[in-house]
């Protein structure tokens, strides 16, 4: 870090420095945010059609702990990520 020594500034020039700070801070961590942000979820529904079986059947492998599951109120829903995740290690055990 450079040292700086400031005699005077106005108040135009602190908030360009602060303004160019936060932008470049935010722009170094935004590509991860929009990475989380887009991941594919699945209702109890669509991860049934996913994997060819019934929503029953999913409540059980969700009692089971065999896929994570977030719940929001009564919404239920999957990571894409994780489910796929999850059947790879089940593929490697047997």
């Amino acid at each position: 870090m450079e040292n700086i020594i400031l005699t005077s500034i106005n108040l135009q020039s602190l908030e360009l420095i602060i303004q160019k700070s936060v932008t470049a801070a935010m722009a170094v961590s935004k590509p991860e945010t929009i990475t989380n942000e887009t991941e594919q979820t699945f209702s109890i529904q669509e991860l049934a059609n996913y994997l060819g079986v019934t929503k029953p059947t999913i409540h059980a492998y969700k009692k089971r702990g065999i896929f994570k599951y977030y719940q929001t109120g009564r919404t239920v829903f999957f990571k894409k990520s994780e489910v796929d995740a999850a059947l790879a290690i089940g593929k490697t055990k047997g």
